[in-house]
């Protein structure tokens, strides 16, 4: 059916070879974007969640203020929402022609499943990431600013805010690595897996 449609456009005066040629370089180009800025994402979302905020919770103010110079000066949040956003747009853009156009077929296989599960995960993470994640970092970092330009030793209430800043921060920190975790499990094993 293939090679018959190739012929039919051959003899049309359509060139197919360039229009194969076309789509693997768009389709190169995409996983180019969705493996560089999701290695980057996945990588900082697992060193966060992993050591950089423990060491914030166990530094106190000097945490929060550590976590206001990664966020304002480093312009951290807006690196990771970036890379979300890439890794994400991106990878519909790949899971679209990989499922035949969601095929039911294709969804109901080994390989379809597990990637569809990986799909579904990276777009939990995503969703996690802009609705919890990032507005709780900025929040942290906020209140940093707000003790630093205090000049003395944080309020109470101020501290109580910060611990809870960074309990949120933390479990959604864990959350989101744990998603972007099977994510990438689901996408290095999809093709081998069939049932």
């Amino acid at each position: 059916q293939f090679e018959g449609g190739l012929r039919a456009r051959r003899s049309s005066g359509e060139n197919p070879r360039g229009e194969r040629v076309t789509m693997n370089v768009y389709l190169a180009l995409l996983r180019l974007v969705h493996i560089g800025s999701g290695v980057f994402w996945a990588g900082a979302a697992v060193m966060i969640a992993a050591f950089i905020e423990p060491a914030v919770r166990a530094s106190g103010a000097e945490g929060g203020r550590f976590m206001q110079r990664l966020v304002e000066q480093h312009r951290f949040s807006l690196f990771m929402s970036l890379a979300s956003l890439l890794t994400a747009v991106s990878g519909l853009l790949l899971y679209w022609p990989a499922s035949g156009h969601l095929r039911l077929g294709w969804l109901t296989s080994g390989s379809g499943a597990t990637l569809t599960i990986g799909t579904v995960a990276g777009l939990l993470a995503f969703a996690l990431g802009f609705a919890v994640n990032g507005p709780t970092a900025r929040q942290v970092a906020m209140l940093g600013q707000e003790m630093q330009a205090a000049g003395g030793p944080p309020s109470p209430v101020q501290v109580a805010k910060m611990e809870a800043l960074q309990e949120r921060l933390r479990n959604a920190g864990i959350l989101d690595a744990a998603l972007l975790g099977i994510a990438v499990a689901g996408m290095a094993i999809a093709r081998y897996v069939s049932w």
